[in-house]
């Protein structure tokens, strides 16, 4: 009875873990670290607009998964506990993937605007007449001052089409360039040729501030990093759990009244302990939006958090993990990618396995930056295509490895297609077009001939129709073995079809 409690006791320890990790590494979109200088550069023409009514536009610019979104979000998280920005301001985020018209843009800024009502039936003639409109609702008082404004523009590269005016683009950086109101306008993109897509009127409306962000760079105010040290830290910092999870829910202290100024920590070993907790903390907004109670929490126990995080500096410090992680480097810096990475080891964790085993982590890792790339190659063809690599795999097995043509190999997929009445038919054409694209990948290759002592390359190509043309299969049968083994969605006769029959 005793053993079972405990083991009971266990199970809800790992669970609260498990779930805590999972929300850190997955919801957590407002911790942000490094990149000191470009924070401190936003955070600046952003509080300007709040705080002071000016009007900026910017540019920030850096590789996926460098983290400007998430400076973005630590920023307005940070702003919100210095000024009142549900009142003072109002945030409108779009994205060029999902806004690319003029009128879905205008439709979703009104409604973030929480303008519908005062729209209504109206009808507007251009663009930036309905702008003008949304911008005089938001004036109020005497001196008819209009609230201030921040645009974050996401994928900012997919508002530049070719062929469609870049009308919001214009507008919105007419307002900044003219000030008729407080707006601060923050271009998000990848690309670093984004100037060149502007057309010239919205270059001339820009204000020309580029902000890059790199993986790896450091500032002035940065201490100097290497890609490894950077994975140690952001491993470090996502598994580790705060003590103060344990430590706010059994004090619960009074909730802080809006407007209300924080105390001053009196003393520094205070200061430095709440510092500390709250680099590895998780932000009560994330818990709020995911709609979680902190209560849930409550069951954990110190003395397993503590062992926690002792096990996991133990991990850091393991010289097979240092070299999986340089090994990581190599392949990507992409923080997400690595935060998919944890998110595996968190969700690996069991009674059996209450802490992250280093061979779990090298495992992931490996199949994450070193997969068998013909084996996804071949995963990711369709069915059709796959039948087409067995069909001439089976012909090549029985004419001792000579190669085929497109005629012998559509031959043998009919005649399979014909006994399975299951299978669909197709269409030739599609399947002419499923055996070019097989070449195109590579899968297959045309088969190269001299002719003469001079004569090099594929000499039939000239000569002889395409669905006559020889060629014979450019991976290894070990690599077909394995893709058919674990080709999701297989039909069963097609797995029947490659491993017992020769047709």
């Amino acid at each position: 009875m005793r053993e079972l409690k405990k083991e009971n006791y266990s199970a809800v320890q790992i669970k609260l873990v498990r779930k805590y990790l999972k929300l850190k590494i997955i919801e957590d979109n407002i911790s942000f670290q490094r990149h000191n200088q470009e924070r401190n550069h936003v955070y600046d023409l952003m509080k300007r607009t709040v705080v002071y009514g000016e009007s900026h536009s910017a540019l920030l610019i850096g590789p996926r998964g460098c983290g400007k979104t998430t400076l973005l979000n630590s920023v307005l998280h940070q702003l919100s506990k210095e000024v009142d920005l549900t009142n003072d301001a109002i945030i409108v985020k779009l994205d060029g993937l999902i806004h690319y018209d003029d009128k879905i843009a205008l439709k979703s800024i009104t409604a973030q605007m929480q303008l519908e009502n005062a729209v209504g039936d109206r009808v507007f003639g251009t663009f930036a007449e309905n702008l003008s409109f949304l911008l005089s609702c938001l004036q109020s008082g005497s001196d008819r001052r209009c609230r201030s404004m921040v645009f974050l523009l996401e994928q900012l590269d997919l508002f530049c089409h070719s062929g469609i005016t870049q009308t919001l683009l214009y507008n919105l950086f007419d307002v900044t360039h003219s000030k008729s109101a407080p707006m601060c306008v923050i271009g998000i993109t990848n690309r670093l040729d984004v100037m060149d897509l502007f057309e010239k009127r919205v270059k001339s409306r820009f204000s020309h501030r580029h902000i890059f962000m790199f993986p790896n760079e450091t500032s002035e105010n940065d201490t100097p990093s290497s890609p490894v040290d950077t994975c140690k830290c952001v491993l470090q910092q996502l598994l580790t759990m705060s003590t103060g999870v344990v430590n706010k829910i059994s004090n619960s202290p009074k909730k802080r009244k809006k407007g209300s100024r924080k105390s001053i920590v009196n003393t520094e070993e205070q200061s430095q302990s709440d510092t500390d907790t709250e680099s590895h903390s998780l932000p009560e907004e994330v818990l709020h939006r995911c709609q979680i109670d902190s209560q849930e929490f409550a069951e954990l126990d110190p003395a397993f958090v503590e062992d926690w995080n002792t096990h996991i500096q133990m991990l850091v410090q393991d010289e097979k993990v240092i070299d999986v992680l340089e090994k990581l480097c190599y392949y990507t810096v992409n923080e997400q990618i690595f935060r998919n990475i944890l998110f595996q080891l968190v969700c690996k964790l069991s009674i059996k396995k209450p802490y992250i085993d280093a061979a779990d982590l090298i495992s992931i890792i490996d199949n994450t930056v070193a997969p068998e790339q013909r084996v996804k190659l071949l995963q990711s063809l369709s069915i059709l295509e796959l039948s087409l690599v067995i069909a001439m795999k089976h012909g090549m097995d029985i004419f001792d490895g000579q190669p085929m043509n497109f005629e012998m190999i559509l031959h043998r997929y009919t005649k399979f297609a014909n006994i399975h009445s299951s299978t669909q038919s197709v269409p030739r054409p599609v399947i002419l077009k499923a055996f070019e694209h097989l070449q195109a990948l590579e899968i297959i290759m045309p088969v190269r001939t001299t002719d003469s002592l001079y004569a090099t390359g594929d000499t039939t190509t000239s000569r002889v129709q395409k669905e006559y043309k020889l060629f014979t299969l450019a991976v290894p049968v070990e690599d077909i073995d394995e893709a058919v083994k674990g080709f999701k969605a297989l039909p069963t006769e097609i797995s029947h079809w490659y491993h017992n029959s020769v047709i």
